[in-house]
This record gives structure tokens, sequence and C-alpha cells, in this order.
């Protein structure tokens, strides 16, 4: 007896690889689609999150500068209130804003061979003199003053400073009571005394 070997059908085999291949690839396709379409809705929820932010920061915005508006109005209205009410309140609150913005006379007490006022402004120095009486230091600060086209009636910041380990008292003295016989031709020089070895 001839072996004629193992004859198998193929036929059905084949049918059944060919419907599992087009299962797998339908599966595939499905899943390729439910991804796609949950990026799609990310994304659409995430441009739509963004929109909704935007639109906000444009209204924190305008709201932001609605509150300004409103302020500086508030402003407004309170100074012209306060110039209306009590002019000299208005030359305080002047005074304060030209501090703020640099606007000091500063009497600068300096040793060399002897010791010598210096006076500055915002601009540089306005004069300088020798500490012999006190009589010459008020009035080189009243011509610093008049020379930097200060008022009488204007309100005045001023700085005193000096080292007060080579300062000798005598002189520290001399000028206080000078600066204290100037603020009778202006009344509104308000000075403070800084050691600045301190």
């Amino acid at each position: 007896m001839k072996n004629k070997g193992i004859v198998i059908e193929l036929t059905a085999l084949l049918d059944v690889i060919l419907i599992m291949l087009f299962w797998v690839m339908m599966n595939v396709r499905e899943e390729t689609t439910n991804v796609r379409n949950e990026a799609e809705a990310q994304i659409e929820e995430y441009q739509l999150r963004s929109q909704e932010a935007q639109d906000e920061l444009e209204a924190a915005q305008e709201e932001l500068e609605r509150i300004r508006a409103e302020y500086e109005k508030q402003l407004a209205e309170a100074r012209a209130a306060a110039e209306v009410k009590d002019p000299e309140i208005s030359a305080y609150q002047q005074a304060l804003d030209d501090f703020s913005g640099g606007v000091l006379i500063t009497l600068n007490l300096k040793y060399d061979a002897v010791g010598k006022l210096f006076i500055y402004d915002s601009s540089g120095e306005l004069g300088r003199t020798l500490l012999d009486s006190e009589e010459d230091i008020s009035d080189s600060i009243t011509d610093a003053l008049e020379r930097s086209g200060l008022d009488r009636e204007d309100i005045i910041l001023c700085a005193f400073t000096y080292d007060g380990e080579r300062a000798l008292y005598r002189d520290i003295k001399r000028i206080t009571s000078a600066v204290n016989d100037v603020t009778d031709t202006y009344r509104h020089l308000y000075c403070t005394y800084i050691n600045t070895n301190r």
C-alpha cells in the first residue's frame, strides 16, 4: 500500500483566516475612528476653554480699565475738593508729590581743612558756605532757595546730612540755628537731620 500523505482541505481553513483578518481590520478601523473622534472632541473642548479664558481675560481687562478710570476720576475729584476746601492742604500734597519726584533741598556738611556747608537741589549745587557765623549760613541758604526759584510761600522739604563721627557739635548747632532763622522768611521750610554715620 502506497502512502499518499495527509490531504488537508485548506478551503475551510482559508475562509476562517480571511474572516479573522477582516474582523481584525474592522476592529482596527473602528478603534482608529474612536481615537480620532476622542481627539477631535478634546481639541474642541480645549478650543472652547481657550475661548472662554480669552473672553474672561478681556472682560477682566475691561473691568480693570473701568476701575482705573473710576479711580482717576475720584482722585481728581478729591484733589479738586481739597483745593476748594483748603488751598494749604493742596500745597502740602504738591510738596509731597514733588518730594516723591526727587524735588528736595539738601544741606550737606563736609570737612576738608575746614567745615563747609554745600546746598543742593535736584538739578545740582546751589551754593556753599564756610561755617564762620550763623548769619552767613542762613544768608547762603536763603540765596540758594531764591536761586532755585522757590517762593517764600512754597512748601519746601529739606534734609541736612552730616557725618556724626567728623561733624563738630558747634557746626551742627550753627546750621540748625541758621535753618531756624531761614524759617522766619520761608515759613514752610521743613528740615530733617540725618546722621549718615548711624
